[in-house]
């Protein structure tokens, strides 16, 4: 199989730049829009934006390599972090505290220049707890690196890096061609677009890590965005990954087998746009869950509160099945019948619309 890193001319990527000109107009629309929208937001409200659009991307891009953290876990670990709040619960699971300190060290490296060293670093920080991967170091087996797929006697190879004794070369001409990305041509948004793109492609065709390229890829592509934008970028590129991940590798598999890279191209600000537009929704969720609590906190107590608090951490539609006198005493661990009253209290003063009658009555938020 022909490889296009084995082309003499890589990374020569080939791509005509008029066909990119409509998607890089509309993704300057969109991040003008989440600009302005985010700039007349409160400092309190701004913390609780970049909360959840960090939470999504250490979730997801976990999420696409196949590993589950619960949100609650990676939450608390941002929380203290971020200092958002004076008594989080700590986290226990070690991984979520991982990806969680790589996503706000990629966002606090966005000014600084791109270096090997960098991403040495960034790969320390995820697999430090990692016990079965030398953290912070290049691969150096001499067995072929294989991204594939099936069972024994069915094995299908999608993609082979390559070998681990060309690395080093092959790592600083891709620092080199970060360092001096050209297209200023194209304008800053579009360069940056474009950057962050080839990055991910150009760095995932190396996979120069025994584990964790693909999230170390992920995080190197919101850095080139920002570092080429000259400031932080509100966006969860992996959570529009994830909703179709199949898409994801077979673009991947698809490009990295001849030199022009115009489908990827397309796919990746396809999905950069998708990103935007969700950060927009997230805003405007978050402005709109402060306005909810602001109607109703000097008419509740402290337990009602957490209630609702939990109930809108998920976003607009994330609690499921609606809040139960059930869901109820397990979150305040209290009884019975004072979740009942409460539940009672909380549709009568309008802040829950009901559902259903006796055992089987539910509760939902009256937006």
């Amino acid at each position: 199989m022909e490889y296009f890193w084995r082309h003499k001319d890589f990374p020569n990527f080939q791509f005509k730049v008029d066909n990119l000109i409509g998607q890089i107009q509309e993704f300057a629309t969109e991040l003008g829009e989440v600009n302005g929208l985010f700039v007349n937001v409160s400092e309190e409200n701004k913390k609780e934006i970049l909360l959840q659009i960090v939470i999504s991307e250490a979730l997801k891009t976990s999420e696409i390599e196949g590993e589950y953290f619960s949100r609650e876990d990676v939450m608390s670990s941002l929380q203290k972090q971020l200092g958002i709040s004076n008594n989080p619960t700590l986290s226990k699971d070690k991984k979520a505290q991982a990806i969680s300190e790589l996503m706000l060290q990629v966002r606090e490296d966005y000014q600084k220049p791109l270096t090997l060293q960098m991403l040495k670093q960034w790969h320390q920080t995820l697999m430090k707890f990692d016990k079965t991967v030398k953290e912070g170091e290049w691969r150096s087996s001499t067995e072929p690196m294989q991204i594939i797929s099936g069972r024994a006697g069915k094995i299908e190879v999608h993609f082979e890096a390559p070998p681990s004794e060309d690395l080093q070369k092959l790592l600083i001409d891709f620092e080199n061609w970060y360092q001096n990305f050209p297209y200023h041509e194209i304008g800053q948004v579009g360069r940056a677009m474009l950057r962050s793109a080839l990055a991910h492609l150009y760095f995932e065709t190396l996979h120069p890590f025994e584990d964790g390229n693909g999230r170390i890829g992920r995080a190197l592509s919101e850095k080139a965005l920002a570092e080429t934008l000259e400031k932080p970028v509100l966006i969860s590129l992996s959570k529009k990954i994830e909703e179709n991940k199949t898409s994801y590798y077979e673009t991947l598999k698809q490009t990295q087998r001849q030199q022009n890279v115009a489908e990827w191209l397309h796919y990746f600000f396809t999905i950069l746009i998708e990103a935007q537009k969700e950060v927009k929704e997230t805003v405007l969720f978050v402005v709109e869950k402060a306005l909810f609590f602001d109607r109703f906190k000097n008419l509740l107590n402290e337990r009602q509160l957490k209630v609702l608090q939990k109930m809108t951490e998920k976003g607009k539609a994330g609690f499921e099945g609606g809040m139960t006198a059930k869901k109820y005493m397990s979150i305040t661990k209290t009884s019975k019948a004072t979740a009942t009253r409460d539940l009672q209290l909380l549709f009568e003063k309008g802040a829950f619309i009901r559902e259903g009658e006796g055992r089987g009555v539910k509760y939902h938020l009256n937006w």
